[in-house]
């Protein structure tokens, strides 16, 4: 009986290893880590706008932060609410999902909601950057930094809607 109980003692182990190393696991640990960058970004663009402070950031010449982040586009049209309050909603809903992937790592549902919640982002940072190059003239690093972190949880997200080989066969 002791044997039996060490058997299963080893076999817990190398399970536990083996979950804890698991692509889906990991990249869905990433995501979350990456909802929580964009969260401190977002919330950091939000309290300067909100406490009229200086950013942290050049202000002359091609980037020029303060003049995106005081520009019209800053706000939500015809309100004075500041841009990055979608977007620390964008980056909640995202912590949101990410969660549900590490309890339920296997969940393609989840997987495809996901994908699918950063191409809506991707599309919105399109015309966030179109309107920094083309109307503004400018760039904001806070807000590419914000675009960087969006554009990697779509490259995530729409590889993990393909798992490796030895994830499809869990349950």
């Amino acid at each position: 009986m002791a044997s039996a109980a060490a058997g299963d003692s080893s076999g817990a182990r190398s399970a536990a290893l083996e979950e804890r190393d698991d692509p889906q696991r990991v990249s869905a640990l990433v995501l979350a880590v990456l909802a929580f960058i964009g969260l401190g970004v977002a919330g950091y663009l939000t309290s300067v706008h909100y406490a009229h402070t200086l950013l942290i950031c050049s202000n002359t010449g091609a980037v020029n932060c303060e003049k995106v982040l005081t520009s019209a586009f800053s706000v939500i049209p015809g309100t004075s609410l500041p841009i990055t309050l979608p977007g620390i909603g964008f980056f909640l809903v995202s912590l949101a999902l990410a969660v549900a992937q590490l309890q339920r790592p296997f969940n393609y549902g989840l997987r495809q909601a996901h994908a699918l919640w950063a191409g809506l982002g991707t599309l919105t940072i399109f015309y966030l950057v179109f309107v920094e190059l083309i109307e503004l003239r400018t760039i904001c690093l806070w807000c590419t930094s914000v675009h960087v972190v969006i554009l990697l949880t779509l490259l995530i997200t729409v590889w993990r809607l393909y798992p490796q080989r030895q994830s499809l066969s869990r349950p």
